[in-house]
């Protein structure tokens, strides 16, 4: 509702207004006056409208935030549920060898826990890490397809350089397994100059093995050169070296 001014009486101590002029420049002063009052009842409203605004943000940021935190703690516990099923069971079973009472259930346990993390948080970045236990159970369910698959998949989602490459080395594992050489050896080409030690050694190991297979003998002696060149103390320098008396 617009506020209103009332106009100054055309009367001063007796005095007359007897001019047009002044009486117009009364009005306007009224005038301009009145529009002035409205101008700053709706700048304090904009004002306290701004200030509810920026607190309804702060709510919204506050309520994102809280929601971001308690996403963050679903997800690391869905994960840990997840890995206490391999860690306990899975590992456990290596460990003791011989004891492996259930352990196909026990895998098939991992797949479906680690499946349902993947599901259920799919943009996750735990969510590569989760394919690759699913991966690393379908291999020991010597199930190498699917395997593969998950392995291919943990490679794509996981951001940390050796890791996939360590996982690239499983990955060339399974397709050698597969009889896929010529892929096999792509991978492993991809991964000798790795910087982990163990993983650039195996994939040297495997490519002079595979080239052998192939019977290109120079490209295979061409690999073990380079094995005892960077890696002589290696595991797989030393396998070479017996395979090769």
């Amino acid at each position: 509702m617009g506020h209103k001014i009332k106009h100054k009486s055309k009367v001063k101590e007796e005095k007359v207004v007897d001019s047009v002029e002044e009486v117009e420049y009364n009005d306007q002063f009224v005038d301009i006056a009145n529009k002035a009052l409205n101008t700053s009842i709706k700048y304090k409203y904009a004002v306290l409208g701004a200030v509810v605004a920026a607190i309804l943000i702060a709510g919204i940021l506050a309520f994102v935030e809280n929601s971001q935190k308690k996403q963050v703690n679903e997800i690391s516990y869905d994960f840990s549920k997840a890995i206490a099923v391999y860690n306990a069971e899975i590992v456990k079973d290596t460990q003791e060898q011989g004891k492996f009472k259930n352990h196909k259930e026990k895998l098939n346990k991992s797949v479906e826990e680690f499946s349902a993390f993947i599901a259920k948080h799919p943009k996750s970045e735990l969510a590569g890490l989760a394919k690759m236990y699913v991966a690393n159970s379908y291999y020991e369910l010597a199930d190498y397809d699917n395997s593969l698959k998950y392995y291919k998949e943990a490679i794509s989602s996981v951001t940390n350089k050796s890791l996939q490459e360590a996982l690239m080395l499983k990955e060339a594992n399974i397709l050698s397994l597969k009889k896929e050489n010529d892929k096999s050896i792509e991978v492993f080409n991809k991964i000798k100059d790795a910087k982990n030690t163990y993983v650039a050694s195996a994939s040297l190991y495997n490519l002079a093995e595979l080239y052998k297979l192939k019977n290109d003998n120079a490209k295979s002696k061409e690999m073990i050169d380079e094995l005892n060149k960077k890696y002589p103390e290696s595991l797989f320098a030393s396998k070479i070296k017996k395979l090769n008396k």
